[in-house]
């Protein structure tokens, strides 16, 4: 069965009424194409939704400690700083002292590889080495130790962000 449409001249006014028209239910029929779907598949996304929205909370919760966790690593180094610029020895202990408990705290361990593990064995003798140092009043093995357990934080960070957590 072969369709014959028939084309009219596109100058004439009544087409290009017809083609408005034509145009206005192609909208109209789209939109409530869309409605009718969006309106079915609402009870699986709005399932989906929650899910994801518990999953979001429980992600934001974990970086929130992440991040506290991070910012007391971050002032333990600060204190390494300014008793390496200081020569205050004892700060320099005390903040690698620091560093060594925060590598045994329930926060450090966010990933059980290998590589991780390595990680975490190597900052904490970075750090007892560092504190060595300073309880010897060693400034220049200090400085040497300090700038291990930076490149150690460097690299590992670059591992874990290789890693989803």
């Amino acid at each position: 069965m072969a369709l014959h449409l028939q084309v009219l001249p596109r100058d004439t006014k009544n087409f290009l009424l017809l083609e408005d028209q034509m145009k206005t239910f192609l909208v109209i029929g789209l939109v409530l194409c869309s409605s009718v779907y969006w309106a079915s598949s609402t009870n699986t996304m709005m399932t989906s939704a929650t899910l994801s929205d518990q999953q979001q909370d429980e992600e934001q919760i974990r970086a929130a400690a992440r991040q506290a966790f991070m910012r007391g690593k971050l002032a333990s180094n600060q204190k390494i700083v300014e008793g390496l610029t200081t020569k205050n020895y004892e700060m320099i202990a005390d903040g690698a002292n620091a560093v060594k408990a925060l590598v045994k705290g329930q926060h450090w361990f966010v990933l059980d590889t290998p590589e991780y593990k390595r990680f975490s064995k190597d900052m904490e003798l970075a750090a007892t080495q560092l504190h060595d140092a300073a309880v010897d009043k060693n400034m220049d093995a200090a400085a040497l130790r300090y700038f291990d357990l930076t490149l150690n934080c460097l690299d590992c960070h670059r591992y874990i962000e290789t890693r989803k957590y």
